[in-house]
């Protein structure tokens, strides 16, 4: 965020980050996914979205970390889409616990996230970071 604003711009978007805290309503493996992995581990696509029957719009892709079911479909979203046996059995393999039952949602960023803060301590660091950044841009 803190670089983000010294570039100028309005905001910054942190929904992996805030996954990352103790507080977050996610599965505690997610959470862990998260810290461990990294940006090349993130890809953007369809394919989840068309397992889980997603009304999601095409158009926006979700970037997820791998999952089996996007490792068995990736690239063959419109083979996908016409298959409702496929669709039935991600339901079916969810349902058995062989595959997680949400996608892992995350940003490319996940590279800088290395801990498990709580999210009063997170937005103390972010808020000192971002002063701390606009301070030095504002002295160039």
């Amino acid at each position: 965020m803190a670089a983000a604003l010294a570039l100028g711009a309005t905001g910054a978007l942190l929904g992996t980050r805030f996954q990352a805290t103790t507080e977050a309503l996610v599965d505690t493996a997610t959470a862990r996914a998260i810290v461990e992995g990294h940006g090349e581990d993130t890809e953007r696509s369809r394919v989840l979205d068309i397992a889980r029957a997603s009304p999601w719009p095409a158009p926006y892709t979700a970037r997820t970390l791998g999952h089996p079911f996007l490792d068995e479909w990736r690239g063959r979203e419109d083979e996908l889409a016409a298959a409702p046996h496929a669709q039935r059995a991600y339901e079916d393999a969810v349902a058995r616990g062989e595959i997680p039952a949400l996608p892992q949602w995350a940003s490319q960023a996940i590279d800088l996230i290395n801990d498990l803060p709580s999210a009063a301590d997170l937005v103390g660091t972010l808020a000192a970071q971002a002063e701390d950044a606009l301070a030095r841009a504002g002295r160039r």
